[in-house]
C-alpha cells in the first residue's frame, strides 16, 4: 500500500487495511483490527469492513463488472430491437392520439355551436313571446271593437218564429208588456240571427239608435222579469216558452259569461250581471265589484 493518510485519523499511513465498505485506507487500530488478525483473513480481506462500517451496517461495495465489447454489442442490438418493437406498437397509439385531439377539437367546436344555438333559441323565444303578446293585444282590440259595435243592440231569445212575422210589432208588444213604450223611430234595424242551438228559435237582434234608450229598455225588462217571467203567451204568440232580454254579447263573451256564472256558483258569489256589454261579479253587498274581461280574471277569484 502506498503512503497516504488514514481515512479515520487523517495521520500519515504507510501500512494498514482497506475497507471494502467505505473504500478508505486505515491504520490497523483505526480499523478496529490487529495486523495479525487482518493478515489471517486471507482472501476475505477483499470484503473487509472497518469497525465503523460494521456498526453502521454499511455493506462492502460490489465490484462493477466491465462487460466485454461483444456483450455490449449484443445488448445494444437487443435494446435497439426492443425499442423498434415498442415504436411499432406505439404507431397505432399515435393515430389514436391524433384522433383524440381531433375529437377534442370537434367537441370544443360543438360546445361553441351549442352555446350559440342556445343563445339564438333564447333570442327567438323572446321574440316569439313579444309577438304572442302583440297578437294577444291585437286579438283583444278586435274583440273589443266587435263588442263595441253591438253596444246599442238588444238580444231577445225564446220568441217563436212565424211566417210573415212583423218583428217591430213583436218588439212593440214586448215594450208594452214591460211598461216601456217604444216607437219605430227608436230602432236602427231588427232582425233574426242564427242560433247557436238549431233546435231553438233564432234570437231577435234589435239595434237602437241610442245606447241610453237600449239600456233603459233592458233595465225595464229585467225589472219586470224580476217579479214575473216573460213567456211567448204574454206577447200573444203560440206556446209558453220563456223569453229573455239581454245585451247582445259576442260569442266569446257569451262563453265567458257562462264560465263566470259557473265560477260564481262554485265560489259562492252573490251577484253576477251584465251591463253595457260588460260582465261583473260581486261576492257580497260590501265586496268590491269585479269586471271580468277574460278567463285570466276568473283565475284570480278561484
Amino acid at each position: 500500500m502506498s503512503s497516504g493518510k488514514c481515512g479515520q485519523c487523517d495521520e500519515l499511513l504507510t501500512e494498514g487495511v482497506h475497507c471494502a465498505a467505505c473504500d478508505a485506507d486505515l491504520h490497523f487500530h483505526c480499523a478496529g483490527v490487529t495486523e495479525v488478525g487482518y493478515r489471517k483473513l486471507g482472501d476475505r480481506r477483499s470484503t473487509f469492513r472497518c469497525q465503523k462500517c460494521k456498526q453502521t451496517g454499511n455493506r462492502a461495495l460490489s465490484p462493477t463488472p466491465v462487460p466485454s465489447a461483444a456483450a455490449t454489442d449484443a445488448n445494444y442490438s437487443t435494446l435497439l430491437m426492443e425499442i423498434r418493437q415498442i415504436a411499432k406498437k406505439m404507431e397505432p397509439l399515435e393515430k389514436v392520439a391524433e384522433n383524440v385531439a381531433a375529437l377534442r377539437q370537434e367537441i370544443s367546436e360543438l360546445k361553441t355551436s351549442v352555446a350559440e344555438s342556445r343563445s339564438e333559441v333564447k333570442a327567438c323565444n323572446e321574440r316569439v313571446t313579444k309577438v304572442e303578446i302583440h297578437l294577444e293585444r291585437i286579438d283583444m282590440d278586435i274583440h273589443e271593437r266587435d263588442q263595441w259595435s253591438r253596444m246599442n243592440n238588444v238580444e231577445v231569445k225564446g220568441v217563436p218564429q212565424g211566417k210573415n212575422e212583423n218583428l217591430f210589432n213583436i218588439m212593440k208588444t214586448l215594450g208594452d208588456k214591460i211598461n216601456y213604450k217604444i216607437d219605430k223611430s227608436y230602432f236602427n234595424f231588427y232582425t233574426r240571427v242564427q242560433s247557436m242551438d238549431p233546435k231553438n228559435p233564432k234570437p231577435i237582434i234589435a239595434c237602437f239608435h241610442s245606447r241610453y234608450v237600449k239600456e233603459d229598455f233592458i233595465a225595464a225588462a229585467r225589472l219586470y222579469m224580476k217579479s214575473s217571467p216573460l213567456a211567448s203567451s204574454d206577447l200573444g204568440l203560440a206556446g209558453n216558452s220563456r223569453i229573455f232580454v239581454n245585451d247582445h254579447l259576442t260569442a266569446r263573451n257569451k262563453d265567458l259569461l257562462a264560465k263566470a256564472k259557473k265560477a260564481a256558483r262554485e265560489m259562492d258569489f252573490k251577484y253576477i250581471w251584465v251591463k253595457h256589454t260588460k260582465i261583473f261579479l260581486r261576492k257580497t253587498d260590501t265586496s268590491p265589484i269585479l269586471n271580468i274581461k277574460s278567463e285570466k280574471d276568473l283565475l284570480k277569484i278561484v
